[in-house]
């Protein structure tokens, strides 16, 4: 199977990042969220392109000695590929390159898949933050990797 390229998010992926947006997540962020971030230095983020089409996302927060990943999304039609893996590998080789000292996350405890693949890429659990999500309410797990 052929892994997805890798690429740093640019404006032009706005429309297809939101479509996955959206039948990701039950509260998204607007077009005008991403494009205040693509707009912002202190962020930065990758696109995995899948034979032509944008098939997943990964937008993060510099935050020197930390990067803190701020959102990840797969399309429904591209998810058990290694997509999201090969975003976070992409995230990893940039984080050594400015010399992160750790990587931060928050997830919804009940993400089963999501947790077992940070587990996966060496992420723990450093506690829990309650009622952190909305659209349902529930407690997110935070998680960090040092580098």
């Amino acid at each position: 199977m052929k892994m997805a390229e890798i690429l740093p998010l640019s404006f032009g992926h706005i429309e297809p990042i939101f479509e996955i947006e959206t039948e990701s997540f039950g509260d998204p962020w607007s077009k005008q969220s991403f494009a205040a971030i693509f707009a912002s230095p202190h962020y930065m983020g990758f696109a995995a392109i899948d034979g032509a089409e944008v098939a997943g996302y990964l937008i993060a927060r510099r935050m020197p000695p930390e990067i803190e990943i701020l959102n990840i999304a797969v399309a429904k039609s591209k998810r058990r590929k290694k997509i999201a893996t090969g975003l976070f590998c992409a995230l990893f080789e940039y984080a050594k390159a400015e010399k992160t000292e750790r990587l931060l996350l928050e997830v919804r405890r009940s993400n089963s898949a999501a947790l077992g693949l940070y587990k996966k890429l060496g992420f723990g659990i450093d506690g829990f933050r309650k009622n952190y999500y909305s659209n349902p309410k529930e407690d997110a797990a935070l998680m960090s990797v040092r580098i």
